[in-house]
Parts: structure tokens; sequence; C-alpha cells
């Protein structure tokens, strides 16, 4: 049996990379869950190679079929799961008005849904164990509006709530669970954007990766319910 078991979404780039990478330096197990087959495996021979632990396992966390595969492998790898960072998850920024259903559905699947499957499939494993973390990578717009991004903060705010509610489901079966709420990160998620925030400016990977792994290492007699992390000028 290992110490400690993480599995992280989006692990492929950006906050899901840097987290891997951070909680894999701290001794943590990790198992690396994106779509981009590549990518991932990339990032786990980074970690390999940097006396880490990681096995990247190709997911789409949108499917729950993917997800129930994902969590079996991890159990049958290592017998626990006692971290989920469900970190994956895509902005597609447009007005109501003009607005394509399919882009809604996406956001809504990929920033929302995930969560719900990644929880669920783990939730057995962690009730078992009677210990287990969940920690969620929302955004300050669960709580703020932000003009053409109706999807993205509806997905976000639907997100806090699930936290919320999940948090008061499991916390009698040692189940802790943290939402985190980050304002802008310097990331790919800006690329197709023609006007954005300084980049500068923002939030780095790492700042996220440092929090998560902070969490990832408080005391089990505890609960941080949520999180708030911006850069020094606010949320940008």
């Amino acid at each position: 049996m290992v110490n400690k078991v993480a599995i992280v979404t989006g692990a492929s780039r950006g906050v899901g990379r840097a987290t891997a990478t951070r909680l894999a330096r701290a001794g943590i197990c990790v198992f690396l869950a994106a779509r981009n087959v590549d990518d991932l495996n990339q990032v786990a021979t980074e970690i390999n190679s940097d006396n880490g632990n990681a096995l990247a396992i190709p997911t789409d966390v949108t499917q729950a079929q993917s997800v129930q595969d994902l969590v079996d492998q991890v159990v049958k790898e290592t017998g626990q799961i006692d971290l989920l960072v469900n970190n994956a998850g895509v902005g597609i920024f447009e007005s109501v008005v003009d607005s394509n259903p399919d882009n809604w559905q996406s956001v809504i699947q990929s920033n929302l849904t995930s969560i719900y499957l990644c929880s669920k499939a783990v939730l057995p494993i962690m009730i078992d164990q009677k210990s287990g973390q969940i920690i969620n990578i929302l955004s300050v717009a669960a709580q703020v509006a932000f003009p053409f991004a109706s999807a993205y903060c509806a997905a976000k705010a639907g997100a806090l709530a699930l936290s919320n509610v999940l948090r008061e489901e499991v916390r009698s079966e040692g189940v802790r669970v943290t939402a985190v709420l980050p304002g802008s990160i310097n990331s790919s998620f800006w690329d197709k954007m023609e006007q954005h925030p300084d980049l500068d400016l923002m939030l780095k990977p790492h700042h996220l990766a440092d929090t998560i792994l902070q969490l990832a290492m408080s005391p089990a007699d505890m609960t941080v319910e949520s999180v708030t992390v911006t850069p020094p000028l606010g949320i940008l």
C-alpha cells in the first residue's frame, strides 16, 4: 500500500499538470486523467523521471463509463483513493442570444457533469475507507456574473452548489469536500480569446498547485469548505 493516492483530472496541462507535479513531489502517487494521450504521457514521463510516481490513464470525464474505468484501474493498482482533484473544464464565450446550444452543453458537461461523475465514482471507495478528500477547482465565476460567459458561470455556480451539497452528504463518512475559486489564471484557457486581461498579472498554475497541496496535506480532522485565490490586483 502506498502512502496516499490521488486522481487529478485535466492533468495534461495548466493547473492540472502543475498540481499533479506538485503532489508527486510531495510523495503522493498520482493518476493523471485527460483526453489528450500524448500530453498526458509526457506529464507522466516528466514526473517519473523526477523520482515521482505517476500513471497516465486517458479518460473522458464527461462519460460515466470512462470515469468508472479510471476509478476501477486506480483501485486495481493501489487498493485506495485518498484524493480526487476535479480540475477538468473548458470555456466557450458567447452571448446568450447568439450562443450555440451544443457549446452550452459542452461547457456544462466538462465543468459540472464531470465533477458529478468523478465524485460519484470515487465516493464508494472513500466511504468504505472512512476517509478521503475531494477538491473541486472552480472559479470566481461561480459567484460573479461575467458577460458572454453564461454557460461557464452557470456551470461553475452549479459546481459550487454541488460541492456544498456533497460536503453535507459525506462529512459524517470522513470525506472532506473543498471548493477552490481562483481568479484569472495564466493558461491556455485564454488562447482563443482576442481580448483578455494582461496575462502577466494573472495567477500562475503553480499558485493553484501549491494551494491544492496545502489542502491535501491539511489535518483530516478539519475541513476547508471553500477558498478563493486571486491575483494581487483582484479577479481581473
